[in-house]
């Protein structure tokens, strides 16, 4: 028997089978418990196979009855946490193993309120600087990213709107499936501030030149691939001072900064907003 098509045949049927040449195969697998209502919850074993699973039951991977065998979550769901209990080990026998338990607890919704954003205008808002919530009005806001029970969080602001700087309090804390709505209350603020603009003179269409204004401490880029007239996403409170630089330089082009550092002031917009940017050949 040809082996390659009994080992295919064998992977298909998920049972104990001795084919030529004194190859086994049994299974190894067990019980999901705790997976979330329109939760898809990957496994994946030592070879990589992947088993998807989108409610609670049984589950079994194939391997031969002399290999190790490591079973793991490959993807976890959204709404809950699973852990997998006796995932790894060697078949000893031909008799399959299905005591494998992966257990999925509850994750905790992270949210809180945002006051002062101007109507029409949006907000990117981060946790530990990766999840995203994309808020589009003031009021009540959830991140889409559920947060693992004991785990740290730290909400921040992403992207502002634009002309307003928003801060976050109450943002940090420890994730607790006992204190749910503690993970609920950061309150963001926004008021109206003044933006950073620039015109970029004599850039050569699709080339890039990245800009970064430095303010605080924290670097705010921007990249263009053509003249124009732009706006750093962040914009600053009066008395903060903005340091305008190029972060780096277009294919074949040297660019220099006119203008670019000050005081951003909101009795003097214009202080802020005549940073010019002229591009030219190397």
């Amino acid at each position: 028997m040809n082996k390659s098509k009994f080992a295919a045949m064998v992977a298909g049927a998920g049972i104990v089978l001795a084919g030529c040449g004194g190859y086994v195969y049994t299974t190894v697998g067990g019980k999901v418990t705790g997976l979330g209502s329109g939760d898809t919850l990957t496994l994946r074993n030592e070879g990589n196979y992947l088993q998807t699973l989108y409610a609670d039951g049984t589950f079994q991977f194939n391997v031969a009855s002399n290999g190790n065998y490591t079973i793991s979550v490959a993807q976890q769901p959204n709404s809950v946490n699973c852990t997998v209990a006796n995932g790894s080990g060697k078949m000893s026998g031909e008799a399959a193993v299905n005591n494998i338990a992966v257990t999925c607890t509850p994750n905790v919704p992270l949210g809180g309120t945002v006051a002062g954003m101007t109507d029409g205008t949006s907000m990117i808002l981060l946790n530990n600087n990766l999840y995203k919530a994309n808020v589009t009005a003031n009021g009540s806001f959830k991140f889409t990213d559920f947060v693992v029970s004991g785990t740290t969080y730290a909400i921040s602001v992403g992207l502002p709107p634009v002309s307003q700087y928003c801060t976050v309090a109450n943002g940090t804390g420890t994730a607790s499936n006992a204190n749910l709505p503690a993970a609920l209350t950061s309150v963001v603020t926004c008021v109206p501030a003044v933006p950073v603009k620039f015109t970029v003179n004599g850039l050569t269409a699709g080339t890039v030149l990245t800009l970064v204004n430095t303010v605080d401490g924290y670097a705010d880029k921007y990249a263009v691939s053509a003249p124009g007239n732009y706006l750093f996403g962040w914009s600053w409170l009066t008395g903060k001072p903005f340091n305008v630089t190029v972060d780096t330089q277009p294919t074949g082009q040297t660019c220099k900064v006119t203008g670019g550092t000050g005081v951003v002031d909101a009795a003097n917009p214009a202080a802020s907003a005549n940073i010019v940017v002229d591009c030219a050949k190397t």
